[in-house]
């Protein structure tokens, strides 16, 4: 047995223990023979063309070392480079080494170093170039169909699988210039959660603007221009559903004058640009309005890691019609948070789609198994697995499950409308009406939160109401 075969025994049998639905990532470091660099380059260049047309590949790249001053000395005759990739499941990987186009690189490339390449795996993580992993949504508590609290263990809701990143303690900080960084999101706001009173969407945006040190009780330094109205993603952020009363924030947050009222986003709503998107913050979810009409105002700064970008790329007037965004400060000349991959998503040829923006896995069908009870809903996603509604991923039962409110909302693209879905997407029998989410109103626990697929917007509704059911798994 050669050396090469005796490296992918080792590695198929390290494989052959791994669940093979969780991520990961390898290294691998080539020392080629200087004389051989172009021909490597070449071989190298080809694997990563092949490799990258495979589902369930984050990354996928080569790199020349850069020696630096102070390293020790290098093999004069060798140049090292250096491969890295990351996979969304062992599986998807597991396809990439049993390859042929993986092979055939292998099989040419050892009589190009001057010693055996290097392997190193790694736990991966499922998030892709550009892409953010999704928060909790803070509901740890779990609803009957008529809002009798129950045990969670088994249920498929939210508060069973709490999916998505987890809060810091402290989530807020008090920065004492005026301002709190949310640890979570690293987005900075003002305390005082209603400085301006109720306003015009316009009059929000233009308040925001305006702000800086020296001013409304900030002394942070900020300069006019650094402050903005957030888009409808960066407002939701703030969230916790697991209020049974009050503002949905976190307990023991430092913010002032929280109102539990409607508050402008600087997002429009694309399918009637006259309507603005808030938030309601006694309850949650996003909906919309004309903008002429009164809310409040909560401004906010800096970048963040963990919100994406909605979508929106045009700015409209007051009269709904489209404007140049240059000085708008309207969301879709700001286009705050984290750019999409492109492509958003991938078909994974198995009845399954990954959304390479939040490493999520959806059904291709999304819509399966018509309309149904909330209840029913959870069920028909837990009871769910390969072999019905065209899977064939190898899933088992309990692999997938209703998504939350978070996620569900995670598919949205806030620039498009019926559906409000990047188009050219892959999905099929796609519902532009209700969606049951995972997430109860903790205020109202015999209702649900669903979203309304063709416009973007987030209600509730009565747990016996029929709605659209579309499963989703991975990501937590």
């Amino acid at each position: 047995m050669s050396l090469l075969d005796d490296i992918r025994a080792s590695v198929s049998k390290m494989l052959d223990g791994l669940d093979p639905k969780s991520p990961i990532s390898a290294t691998v470091v080539f020392k080629v023979k200087k004389l051989e660099e172009e021909t490597f380059n070449k071989n190298a260049g080809a694997l990563a063309e092949a490799t990258l047309k495979l589902p369930g590949v984050n990354v996928f790249q080569y790199e020349k070392h850069l020696p630096f001053e102070g390293e020790p000395g290098e093999n004069p005759d060798a140049v090292e480079y250096l491969i890295y990739e990351d996979w969304e499941t062992v599986e998807q990987f597991r396809n990439q080494w049993d390859s042929k186009h993986l092979k055939a690189f292998q099989g040419s490339v050892f009589e190009l170093l001057v010693e055996p390449p290097d392997l190193t795996f790694y736990k991966g993580w499922r998030k892709s170039v550009n892409g953010v992993r999704l928060p909790k949504t803070g509901q740890t508590r779990c609803w009957d169909s008529k809002g009798s609290l129950i045990d969670c263990q088994g249920t498929g809701q939210d508060g069973d699988f709490q999916s998505g990143v987890p809060s810091p303690s402290p989530r807020f900080i008090d920065s004492n210039n005026g301002t709190v960084t949310d640890t979570l999101t690293g987005l900075v706001w003002l305390k005082n959660a209603n400085l301006f009173g109720e306003v015009m969407r316009d009059q929000a945006i233009e308040h925001a603007a305006n702000l800086a040190s020296g001013g409304c009780g900030l002394s942070d330094g900020s300069k006019k221009g650094e402050w903005r109205l957030p888009n409808v993603n960066e407002l939701q952020s703030l969230l916790n559903l697991d209020n049974s009363s009050g503002p949905a924030l976190p307990p023991n947050h430092p913010f002032l004058n929280v109102q539990p009222a409607n508050y402008w986003s600087s997002t429009s709503v694309a399918a009637f640009p006259a309507l603005g998107w808030y938030v309601a913050l006694a309850v949650g979810p996003p909906v919309f309005d004309l903008k002429f009409n009164l809310m409040r105002i909560w401004p906010v700064r800096g970048e963040s890691h963990l919100i994406a970008r909605t979508g929106q790329e045009e700015c409209y007037g007051p009269d709904g019609r489209p404007i140049e965004c240059k000085g708008t400060g309207q969301d879709g000349a700001i286009r705050a948070g984290v750019p999409w991959p492109d492509p958003r998503f991938t078909d994974n040829s198995d009845g399954t789609v990954t959304d390479h923006l939040t490493g999520l896995i959806w059904l291709k069908d999304g819509n399966a198994f018509g309309t149904r009870t909330w209840h029913q809903a959870l069920e028909d996603c837990n009871s769910l697995f390969t072999g019905n509604c065209g899977l064939t991923d190898g899933s088992k039962e309990g692999d997938w499950r209703l998504p939350n409110i978070n996620e569900l909302r995670s598919l949205e693209d806030y620039g498009h409308h019926t559906p409000a879905l990047t188009p050219g997407h892959p999905f099929v029998n796609v519902r532009q009406s209700l969606c049951w989410s995972s997430t109860t109103v903790a205020s109202a626990p015999n209702l649900a939160r669903f979203l309304f697929v063709g416009i973007g917007s987030c209600v509730w509704d009565h747990k016996n109401v029929l709605m659209g059911v579309w499963p989703v798994k991975g990501g937590r």
